[in-house]
């Protein structure tokens, strides 16, 4: 004689239910932890974009000055530069060095504050006989 007939059983036991429901929980935490790094990843590669941006802008006004100008001289300047919003906090160097009598070298670093292994550095050698 049995209490349970397979007939008298409907719906889901509470073994299946906690399968089922665990199921869904590492679903939904899976999706939650890979949207919270792509948006992390965008947000590196939005500030590493930036960083070239600043720099390469720094590097053309230097290069669009004449070769005798006083910017030009030897030496080292840094500056912070905010764009956009306030979270947005880049640092900017470049240091010119004469190499030649004629000739010089700009290098220029840019990186956002939070992150500054993602940073930007270029070289250019200005020459004063060939005028760029």
């Amino acid at each position: 004689m049995a209490i349970f007939s397979a007939k008298n059983q409907y719906g889901f036991t509470l073994i299946e239910f906690l399968i089922c429901s665990s199921i869904i929980t590492f679903l939904i935490v899976g999706t939650a932890q890979m949207m919270s790094h792509s948006l992390l990843v965008k947000k590196r590669s939005e500030c590493s974009i930036k960083s070239v941006e600043l720099a390469s802008a720094k590097l053309e006004y230097l290069k669009s000055l004449s070769y005798e100008d006083e910017k030009l001289n030897a030496g080292s300047v840094s500056e912070f530069v905010r764009t956009g919003d306030s979270e947005n906090l880049f640092y900017r160097e470049w240091r010119i060095q004469d190499v030649d009598a004629d000739m010089k070298k700009i290098e220029i670093g840019c990186f956002h504050v939070n992150y500054p292994q993602k940073g930007t550095r270029l070289v250019l050698f200005l020459s004063g006989k060939l005028g760029f």
